[in-house]
């Protein structure tokens, strides 16, 4: 199974992100393939150790909390700022979540002092169905297969017990990233031409507005800059500072 309708978004003030992301499913293995893992903070500014992380969802993923099943994992180190790793292949353990639909997810996540923090992600628009199969399998010993029908649903029956391989359902909070992102708000009336660029939304002209209209007395006084508008200040409000 080949995913090639990702969805990006990209959560903000994070300056890490993912682009070009597609995964390809082959029995107990995944191979996940990024063309690009930047990190677009200062040069002196190291990330913490990187994780990419394929998850199940029940819903789509949209940034805040999330209960799921993580289907695959590996830590790919720190980046330094304005550095990126390109073309990335990946080639995983892959585990089936249990039967259902799910929403399959691709995060970028960091090291933090409270934890892992959601730095950006990756929504695959086609669901991944999960349907009750029978499971046979052969005893060894007297070359019999065991099957019994339990309900609507076939269950094996063996005399050897195996330990089951369904990863569990889990939730996380992102409450350490939620708190590192209003801390990490930028300062307008203080921050570079560069850290101002770094807020979603906000083009290089756009901050050569903000700077040539700075300093603010209130937050309000942002939406009269020119190239400003409403819906842009209400998407960028909670990561801007005086």
């Amino acid at each position: 199974m080949y995913a090639n309708q990702p969805q990006y978004n990209t959560l903000q003030i994070t300056g890490l992100s993912l682009n070009s992301c597609g995964y390809e499913i082959q029995n107990n293995r995944v191979i996940i393939n990024i063309s690009e893992i930047a990190n677009h903070r200062e040069l002196e500014n190291v990330s913490g150790t990187l994780s990419i992380e394929l998850w199940a969802l029940n819903t789509p993923y949209t940034g805040a909390d999330f209960t799921g099943v993580v289907l695959a994992n590996t830590r790919i180190g720190e980046l330094f700022g304005q550095h990126y790793l390109s073309d990335c292949r990946y080639d995983l353990n892959f585990l089936e979540p249990p039967e259902g639909t799910w929403f399959l997810t691709l995060m970028l996540r960091e090291w933090t002092e409270t934890g892992y923090a959601s730095r950006d992600y990756v929504n695959f628009t086609l669901p991944y169905i999960v349907s009750n199969k029978p499971a046979i399998t052969r005893n060894d010993t007297d070359n019999i297969i065991n099957v019994c029908f339990s309900g609507n649903k076939i269950a094996l029956t063996s005399t050897v017990a195996e330990k089951s391989t369904i990863p569990a359902v889990v939730k996380v909070s992102n409450a350490a990233q939620d708190k590192e992102q209003n801390d990490a708000a930028i300062s307008l009336n203080s921050a570079s031409l560069q850290d101002i660029v770094s807020v979603k939304g906000i083009s290089k002209k756009l901050a050569e507005n903000i700077d040539a209209a700075r300093p603010f007395e209130s937050l309000d006084e942002v939406l009269k800059v020119k190239g400003m508008g409403p819906k842009l200040w209400q998407k960028i409000r909670n990561f801007i500072s005086l």
